[in-house]
């Protein structure tokens, strides 16, 4: 099987060859087809290097792959680009925003930051933006589907 007529992807200006020989492009995730057959190889008892070499596919990036088919059970790359999202407030921390804004209608962002400081409900290395503090007095502390996605 030729290995290159597996990719999907030569766009002119974007392929590269590695010194294999082998087609990629540099910063996108190898091919489901290629990374089945790197983990096929390796379950048949092949080793990494030989892997590498038939395939065409550089030694680390075949290493990343079975590190990753081993740890998780999964073939999936990983995201590319941008960072991973955090928690921003706890369940606690949410009905508390929600509550100061209750109680106090005219209350701003940051004064709801400032008392959640203040009564050791967050400190600063937990404490909300004021943009997310934002985000969860316009979404009532509901979870959209955007934000469910992002947090994944």
């Amino acid at each position: 099987m030729d290995v290159n007529s597996m990719h999907p992807f030569v766009f002119a200006g974007q392929a590269g060859v590695n010194q294999l020989g082998g087609v990629f492009v540099n910063g996108r995730p190898l091919p489901d087809c290629i990374r089945r057959r790197i983990v096929e190889l390796a379950l048949m008892g092949v080793r990494p290097c030989d892997i590498s070499r038939q395939l065409l596919v550089s030694h680390g990036c075949v290493s990343k792959i079975l590190t990753r088919f081993y740890e998780t059970g999964s073939i999936r790359p990983g995201s590319i680009g941008g960072s991973k999202t955090k928690q921003v407030a706890t369940p606690t921390v949410v009905k508390k925003i929600l509550r100061f804004k209750q109680e106090n209608p005219g209350m701003f962002a940051w004064e709801i930051r400032d008392q959640l400081l203040a009564q050791r409900i967050c400190d600063p290395n937990t404490i909300p933006s004021v943009s997310s503090v934002n985000r969860i007095l316009r979404n009532g502390g509901l979870w959209t589907d955007d934000m469910a996605t992002n947090e994944s």
